[in-house]
């Protein structure tokens, strides 16, 4: 975990309670396991998730990072940011 507030997160469900400071926008389940997330952001972040395009990619993304896991043969992680690059180009510059 960094401390950038403006990240978007995933949150195992049965740990959510354990970080008060993130607001939950949005819930995804993992194709393989069924394991619950929550996906939010911190509420210091400035700028949370409003465009419906970060709110399809998201949960698009943290599905495939959970299959990831499954195919490393690895645990779930119970809080992770989720990296999205939205223009590489734009980023760079």
């Amino acid at each position: 975990m960094t401390n950038d507030v403006n990240s978007p997160v995933a949150i195992l469900d049965k740990e959510i309670a354990k970080y008060p400071l993130y607001t939950i926008e949005t819930f995804e389940l993992c194709d393989c396991c069924g394991a619950r997330f929550g996906i939010g952001y911190h509420q210091a972040c400035k700028s949370p998730s409003n465009s419906g395009q970060e709110t399809d990619t998201l949960p698009k993304k943290l599905r495939e990072m959970l299959a990831e896991d499954h195919g490393h043969d690895r645990k779930h992680k119970q809080f992770t940011e989720i990296w999205i690059i939205q223009n590489w180009d734009a980023s760079a510059a």
